[in-house]
């Protein structure tokens, strides 16, 4: 009897024990809000729970990195922006310079001011920092913008050197003087583009020989340009002569003829102090399109600044007296080309003959990127810096918009981001919750019920310790 009443009362104490650790978990529950306080509630959903907090903690840090990115896209581009307004003031300038009416005091007035520009465009490009890394000076390239709680979430980027140095680069070969063979279709390749023929029409302005002069060399090349991505531009041709100005009277048995035009009929002087021979070559330049000047070693200059060929023909001795020839005959004077591109290109004669230098360049030849042609070498202080510098500008212009594209793309892309992570990071935070966090109800329902239990397992096995004295008694 009394070891089955012994054994109900451990029975009772077991019960209670049971009752006091649910009670401790309901209260504790209850203080802090949560159903899972460790791994021991439930070790499943503990997991769980840990990784929303992993991707909840990820998310919001990725957010961050996020909104960093756009402080550097912005900052970045309004530096571009400008470098953009200084590129179109030098663009002005540069306009202006090749105005024809301007002496050369005015040029080199406003080449002065378009050093100025230079110089601040360099400035930025090298001083411009975001969180003290220097963002245009060429060595922001490939960096990760870590936008995501995976390791996988890093996005490289890259922004283009735009310093002065640097900006408005691009392929060009600048050839020597075009030789005296035409182009027959498939000479050339141009990036593997067969360059077809010339023909006269391509060149309406010069006299003689016109299939090989530079604008009908360069109307072939442009005429394949949309494929092979090359463009030709005439340059300036210019003659000068050989010799020193002898002097002597130009008449029927010794006279001058250029492109077609004779000029005789008057006396130059010992070096043409009097300018004589450059006055009378001036005088018919409308139909030569050729202009005379005196250089600073006193010889005679014709230039052709379309490009056309200069034909110089002398006759007796015009050729001493005008020292445009070693001898009497015929001399054409070809231009050069300028061959631009966005990107590296080859030059190439499919029947390995050589043709390549019918346009003045050497076999095989490829062409990159060059430091020659950039904006801190743009000098418009004569017409055809300006005309060069135009082009740089072209280039600087486009290279500027690109990078200001991206920069652009890039700051949208982060805002998206942003408002995507936040979202993940609440959605994250409430599945969380969902997970963890108490159901004060159902807490407070199960104290009370254990309290009850308590309380009726105390009375029970107080009872049960009331009939064990009672059975000593009677003993």
């Amino acid at each position: 009897m009394s070891l089955r009443i012994g054994q109900n009362g451990r029975t009772v104490r077991r019960n209670i024990d049971s009752s006091v650790r649910r009670i401790e978990g309901n209260m504790r529950n209850l203080a802090s809000g949560k159903r899972i306080n460790r791994a021991a509630d439930d070790a499943a959903a503990h997991q769980i729970a840990e990784s929303f907090v992993t991707q909840v903690k990820g998310s919001t840090r990725a957010a961050k990195n996020a909104y960093d990115g756009i402080g550097l896209a912005q900052n970045s581009e309004a530096a571009l922006g400008e470098i953009a307004n200084m590129i179109h003031k030098m663009r002005e300038l540069a306009v202006n310079a090749g105005n024809d009416t301007l002496t050369s005091a005015d040029r080199q007035t406003l080449q002065a001011g378009a050093q100025a520009l230079i110089d601040e465009i360099e400035s930025i490009g090298r001083q411009t920092n975001f969180a003290s890394q220097k963002t245009l000076d060429g060595s922001f390239l490939e960096r990760a913008i870590h936008i995501g709680p995976g390791y996988r979430d890093a996005p490289l980027i890259s922004i283009a050197d735009s310093r002065a140095r640097y900006l408005g680069r691009y392929a060009v070969r600048h050839t020597g003087p075009m030789s005296a063979v035409a182009l027959e279709t498939g000479d050339l390749m141009i990036n593997d583009i067969r360059v077809r023929s010339t023909v006269a029409l391509d060149d309406r302005l010069s006299s003689t020989q016109s299939r090989s002069s530079a604008i009908a060399k360069a109307e072939a090349i442009n005429d394949a340009s949309k494929l092979s991505n090359v463009t030709a531009m005439v340059d300036q041709n210019t003659f000068s002569g050989p010799g020193e100005i002898l002097g002597g009277t130009l008449d029927s048995a010794n006279h001058l003829s250029i492109n077609g035009e004779v000029i005789s009929g008057f006396h130059a002087s010992i070096g043409d102090g009097d300018e004589r021979i450059q006055d009378m070559i001036n005088q018919v330049s409308e139909k030569t399109g050729v202009v005379a000047s005196i250089d600073k070693k006193g010889r005679l200059q014709l230039v052709a600044e379309d490009g056309r060929n200069i034909h110089v023909k002398t006759t007796g001795t015009a050729h001493e007296m005008t020292g445009l020839g070693n001898a009497a005959g015929d001399t054409v004077n070809r231009a050069s080309l300028t061959l631009v591109s966005e990107d590296l290109f080859t030059i190439s004669d499919p029947d390995q003959n050589g043709a390549e230098s019918k346009i003045g360049v050497v076999e095989n030849e490829i062409v990159g990127p060059n430091e020659l042609d950039v904006v801190s070498t743009i000098d418009i202080s004569t017409r055809s810096g300006a005309n060069r510098a135009l082009v740089i500008l072209d280039h600087a212009q486009e290279a500027i918009i690109q990078s200001r594209g991206k920069l652009a793309g890039l700051e949208n892309r982060l805002e998206f981001t942003v408002s995507r992570l936040n979202e993940m990071a609440k959605n994250s935070y409430i599945a969380r919750g969902k997970v963890v966090d108490a159901d004060f109800a159902q807490e407070s329902a199960d104290l009370a019920k254990n309290n009850i239990v308590q309380t009726a397992f105390s009375n029970v096995l107080a009872q049960a310790n009331q009939d064990s004295f009672r059975v000593l008694q009677l003993l």
